[in-house]
């Protein structure tokens, strides 16, 4: 065998060994191909199936939820209806009796209902409890002449108003010509009205009502606030 036999001999050998080579990459590149594939097919379905029921559970709990507004709805009428049969009103007025028990499936209660009928109510036996000088707070000027405390605190009364449109640290009053806020914080509650001056206000109690009425007061910065009790019966 003389030396371009060998070489030819040893280049097909090398050619034999690149095919196979190729051929072998070729095969994994394939495998890893599919694998990838069947890989993606299963987290797709996996992926639908997932949220095929996700879907199912939504639809599910909105069903829930519908039913349960429904049951809420369903036990404050039955609420209600309860509580006009207590009171015995369908046979004293249908028309009230409606009223109330519409009041009652919205959430207002029977001591929000019943102090607004007192509030309405013709008071009688009013007698004067208190006649004060209260100073309104304002974005320039506060301090304790801003709240006024009565019976022995079981009233509490705070007023506050805008100042003047020139108003400085020298000329801080309320422009009594403006809205004012006034809160009054008592014994099982709080009421905040808002309105110009003259202001009227009624705090309902069982048997009688606090009447407030508010107005401009002599002093500078000022407002007199006075109280009366009236009696319901």
């Amino acid at each position: 065998m003389d030396f371009f036999e060998t070489r030819e001999r040893y280049r097909k050998k090398e050619y034999r060994i690149y095919i196979s080579l190729v051929i072998r990459v070729a095969v994994l590149l394939l495998v890893l191909w599919i694998g990838w594939q069947w890989g993606n097919f299963d987290q797709k379905n996996l992926y639908d199936t997932t949220k095929n029921e996700l879907d199912k559970t939504q639809i599910q709990l909105s069903q829930l939820n519908q039913n349960i507004v429904t049951l809420i709805q369903e036990n404050k009428k039955l609420a209600a209806e309860n509580t006009i049969s207590d009171l015995e009103l369908e046979d004293f007025d249908k028309t009230l009796s409606n009223s109330i028990k519409f009041l009652l499936e919205s959430d207002v209660s029977l001591e929000q209902i019943r102090q607004s009928l007192l509030a309405i109510s013709s008071p009688i036996n009013c007698r004067k409890l208190a006649d004060e000088n209260l100073a309104v707070a304002t974005e320039l000027y506060t301090g304790s002449e801003s709240s006024l405390s009565l019976f022995q605190g079981g009233l509490r009364v705070h007023i506050d108003g805008a100042p003047y449109s020139q108003g400085n640290k020298n000329n801080p009053w309320f422009d009594p010509d403006k809205d004012i806020e006034v809160r009054l914080a008592y014994l099982g509650g709080q009421k905040i009205e808002t309105g110009k001056l003259p202001l009227k206000l009624v705090i309902p109690a069982e048997y009688w009502l606090l009447k407030a009425e508010i107005t401009e007061s002599n002093l500078r910065g000022y407002v007199r606030i006075m109280f009366e009790q009236c009696s319901l019966r």
